[in-house]
């Protein structure tokens, strides 16, 4: 049974140490496109991030975007979560507690931020092409739909944040989502559900399923599928999930084994 959907993370997957796509990838995905494979980019960056990165080949791709609350193919949204108002209040105060984290408002229309430290800046232009500065983040509830609060961490999210959210949060489910990023979502909202939305709407199976991820966001997708790849570089807890394992991010490691599965 040949694969026909392949999806794959971007952060330490996708992308290299340097943050850059492969030159590889885009003919890649163009000739899995004239074989009618499906390609689908899943990450916890915003939609209009990806498409940026993605312009070339934006109609050819279906984007994944904000861990799984978010799902676009060719402009349309196939699938956008929200969270309750009332949850997003209280999980800020929770988040303005913590010493050296920083709260996003990830909504359908732009993230909203508060803060002007120069770390977080650095950190959150990476992943937001469409931004807002709000005096009180909050104040997005007014304007948008909001489907993520995503957390920057100085100190390193796993010892940080996402213990105290953890301990102390109350109904939406914190994600890990990489060295100094916390994600908070709805729960039962992540790449799996999104990758599974698309497997019943095309008729495909999970063992016509490829997945590519490095760290614990990408859990769900990875039971999703049966053809599931740690790359080389990823977490111990995915790799013990996972059936192969890919070479690392900075070795071309999605672009090699799609590669040589389809024997391009």
């Amino acid at each position: 049974m040949m694969v026909k959907l392949i999806a794959a993370d971007m952060d330490g997957t996708l992308l290299d140490s340097n943050k850059q796509l492969s030159p590889r990838l885009f003919p890649l995905l163009k000739t899995l496109h004239q074989k009618g494979v499906r390609f689908a980019v899943a990450s916890g960056r915003q939609y209009y991030t990806l498409l940026e990165q993605f312009q070339e080949i934006q109609d050819q791709i279906t984007f994944i975007s904000e861990n799984g609350a978010m799902v676009m193919e060719k402009g349309v949204s196939l699938y956008l979560d929200r969270i309750d108002p009332q949850s997003v209040s209280r999980h800020v105060e929770m988040i303005r507690n913590i010493s050296g984290a920083y709260p996003v408002l990830c909504g359908a229309k732009s993230a909203y931020y508060e803060n002007s430290d120069p770390i977080f800046l650095d950190n959150f232009e990476m992943y937001y092409a469409r931004t807002q500065k709000l005096d009180d983040v909050l104040d997005a509830l007014h304007e948008d739909t909001i489907f993520k609060i995503a957390v920057f961490d100085e100190k390193g999210a796993e010892g940080n944040t996402y213990v105290k959210l953890q301990q102390s949060g109350e109904g939406l489910e914190v994600i890990l989502s990489g060295l100094y990023w916390v994600d908070l979502m709805n729960p039962g909202v992540n790449k799996g559900k999104a990758l599974t939305t698309l497997q019943k709407a095309y008729g495909i199976s999970p063992e016509e399923t490829m997945a590519f991820g490095d760290y614990l966001n990408d859990v769900e997708m990875m039971e999703a599928c049966f053809h599931s790849y740690a790359m080389a570089n990823a977490h111990p807890k995915l790799k013990e999930l996972c059936r192969f394992e890919a070479a690392s991010n900075d070795e071309d490691g999605v672009v090699q084994a799609i590669a040589d599965y389809f024997k391009l």
